[in-house]
């Protein structure tokens, strides 16, 4: 028989999460052959986060997750369409990397399927339109402050410098104290441990601090998912190296970013 077209839907969704919409960039998907190691297709998702009701409906096990919001079409759940052009079966690989608009926290996953000729994965009306689904792991971290190679004019390394850090589902979805703004939200700042550790490096030894992040209620503009640290004083001149990590509790969900601040003597 000759080739026959056979279409396969890809979704992205951020563990704990929402799908990674266009607002986060997205996730890139490549398809391949296993056993040939074929690129047979790639691209970005595009679409929205999905349903504003996503993280509130209760599903079993064999329910398909939610793509589509009938109060914003424009926020379906973001997806990758593929039609592959097969006369054989074949064993193919789907993997995802994102999300694309924060590549430092950006994470890749993969999973193995056969296909068959003319046999749609997620056929458009189906029960299945969450499609061949990925789940990204982690959450999105970003130190916001100090930034990196931070080298103030006449640095006084007994002032003390913030560390101030964005944190996120992998989806974009924010973190903020339970309620926020009198809504109810699923990922309530107590269920994140955020902290910086801190590496001076003398010229002969590396000493370590570490220090908590709390989240910033009096974030600017009343900005959500904002965890910071006035409690940092370097103490010497020299070159300093921040680590800042995220974690989530309950999910086991981690994040890392990293930065340097070069205090360095007034020319």
């Amino acid at each position: 028989m000759g080739a026959i077209p056979t279409k396969i839907t890809v979704r992205v969704i951020a563990r704990d999460g929402k799908f990674l919409g266009d607002d986060i960039g997205g996730a890139q998907i490549d398809i391949r052959d296993v056993r040939s190691g074929e690129l047979l297709a790639s691209g970005r998702t595009h679409g929205g986060s999905g349903p504003a009701t996503l993280m509130t409906t209760p599903l079993t096990r064999n329910q398909p997750i939610p793509t589509a919001d009938p109060g914003d079409p424009a926020n379906n759940a973001c997806r990758f369409d593929a039609t592959l052009l097969l006369e054989t079966p074949r064993r193919i690989e789907i993997s995802a990397f994102g999300p694309l608009a924060a590549q430092q926290s950006a994470n890749r996953v993969s999973a193995t399927t056969w296909v068959y000729p003319g046999k749609d994965v997620a056929p458009e009306g189906s029960d299945r339109e969450d499609g061949f689904l990925l789940e990204i792991p982690g959450l999105l971290v970003q130190i916001l402050e100090p930034p990196a190679h931070y080298l103030p004019w006449n640095p006084d390394p007994n002032q003390a410098i913030p560390i101030r850090a964005n944190v996120t589902m992998m989806c974009g979805c924010p973190i903020s104290p339970n309620p926020w703004h009198d809504n109810p939200t699923p990922w309530p700042d107590t269920d994140f441990e955020v902290a910086a550790n801190i590496v001076y490096n003398d010229g002969e030894a590396k000493c370590v601090r570490s220090v908590k992040l709390q989240f910033d209620t009096d974030a600017r503009g009343g900005a959500p998912s904002q965890f910071l640290t006035t409690q940092w004083t370097p103490g010497d001149l020299g070159v300093y190296e921040i680590t800042v990590y995220a974690y989530q509790k309950s999910t086991g969900n981690t994040g890392v970013d990293r930065t340097t601040v070069n205090l360095q003597p007034a020319p």
